[in-house]
């Protein structure tokens, strides 16, 4: 049985990032400046699971805390390979990213998600994440969607969890 575990970003993973970005439809993929961007700056809340007998990485959760409202802590991009989906890779990351940012004295965590990847909206509501509702959203499936949030057709989802 293959071993896994858990551990902060170096900046080096961050082109083994890049090729598992690239395996997590519906995900959108990043520049990879994107992903050096946060092994370099923010590698106290980006995490990997790697496997440990060979280093390979299957997951990742790219977060931060605001540097403004140190309060609230963001998840940019939580992905897994798709054939290692199952795993419980996604809500590991999760719960350990929530250790690190509450230990910071953050008290809440968002991300955003596309209203089309049904299985984000079903894992994140699982895992206790509600979606944001305000004057500038519309409801759709009891989600609240915030029209052109990233610009023209560029709908999305708040979702939120208090810690």
């Amino acid at each position: 049985m293959t071993d896994f575990k858990i551990r902060n970003v170096n900046e080096e993973d961050f082109i083994e990032i890049s090729k598992v970005a690239e395996k997590c439809s519906p995900v959108t993929t990043e520049r990879n400046a994107i992903y050096h961007l946060f092994t370099k700056f923010f590698k106290n809340t980006s995490l990997v699971v790697e496997n440990v007998e060979n280093g390979n990485i299957y997951a990742f959760l790219l977060g931060l805390i605001s540097q403004n409202e140190p309060e609230n802590a963001y998840i940019h991009l939580l992905c897994v390979d798709t054939h290692f989906r199952g795993k419980k890779f996604a809500p590991k990351l999760i719960n350990e990213f929530i250790q690190i940012v509450s230990e910071a004295g953050s008290t809440n965590i968002s991300l955003l998600s596309k209203p089309s990847n049904t299985n984000a909206i079903k894992f994140y509501n699982k895992q206790g994440f509600i979606s944001k509702k305000s004057d500038e959203t519309f409801e759709e499936n009891s989600i609240n969607i915030y029209k052109d949030y990233d610009g023209p057709d560029q709908d999305k989802i708040i979702f939120y969890k208090f810690i």
